[in-house]
């Protein structure tokens, strides 16, 4: 399985904050390409799901969860215990406007823990 790069989460949070969302979107584009190249095949289509985030926002949750489930199953494959986290991140949204930094971080971190362990 190919390895992706290790990110610190909390620096891609304060960058995405600071950049007013920019490099959220870069970071989705890397960790797109790497799923898909673990994973060898195109699960998660970022021109796709950038596109229809901007046109209808709500859909941006199709991308979340398309990546929750690429995660859990790396997870798996990677003889980790693979837990979705897909809802946490859309009640977070709604309630607390956090869900997408939240979603940043654990993605991060699990895909930390594949690439160290391949």
């Amino acid at each position: 399985m190919p390895k992706g790069e290790t990110r610190n989460p909390v620096t891609i949070i304060l960058l995405t904050l600071v950049t007013c969302g920019l490099y959220g979107i870069y970071w989705f584009y890397l960790v797109s390409k790497e799923i898909n190249a673990a994973l060898g095949e195109e699960r998660i289509n970022f021109v796709l799901y950038f596109l229809v985030g901007i046109l209808c926002f709500p859909l941006i949750f199709v991308g979340m969860y398309k990546i929750d489930e690429a995660v859990v199953e790396l997870q798996t494959r990677a003889g980790l215990t693979g837990k979705s986290n897909f809802v946490l991140w859309i009640l977070l949204s709604f309630l607390a406007g956090v869900g997408t930094y939240i979603m940043e971080y654990q993605v991060q971190e699990a895909l930390n823990e594949i690439w160290v362990r391949s």
